[in-house]
């Protein structure tokens, strides 16, 4: 009879052993990283929803530059989400001819304490942007 080739069930538990213990120490970083993962998609939302939003402003201001004004509002598609924008007019010229500079800042932020307003320590993201009349 030939002597059959393998490793024994000793030799398999003690290598299971030494890669449980060498994975324990990696696999406590992964709520590190879970969290990190989920931050990193809000803000993704939140990007994704202020530019929406900044679109939608600016081709109002480009139809008529006073068509538009300061605001804020919830986020239509994303729970607990506020987006506050700001229009300010930089320039603005009495010569015929000449337009209009207005300056346009959109706030998107996970507002988690419900307070509605865009606190430091929430996660926000903002877009600026700069539109000219056209005379």
């Amino acid at each position: 009879m030939k002597a059959q080739d393998g490793f024994s069930l000793v030799e398999v538990l003690v290598a299971a052993l030494l890669i449980a213990a060498a994975l324990v120490p990696l696999m406590q970083n992964f709520p590190g990283l879970l969290q990190e993962s989920q931050s990193d998609e809000v803000a993704m939302r939140l990007g994704t929803v202020a530019m929406r939003q900044m679109e939608s402003l600016v081709n109002t201001l480009r139809g008529n530059i006073t068509g538009a004004a300061s605001g804020s509002a919830s986020c239509p598609d994303l729970q607990g989400c506020l987006l506050v924008w700001t229009i300010i007019t930089e320039a603005s010229s009495a010569t015929s001819g000449v337009g209009r500079l207005v300056d346009v800042s959109v706030v998107a932020c996970a507002d988690t304490n419900g307070n509605g307003v865009c606190d430091p320590g929430e996660t926000q993201v903002r877009q600026d942007a700069k539109v000219t009349s056209r005379p």
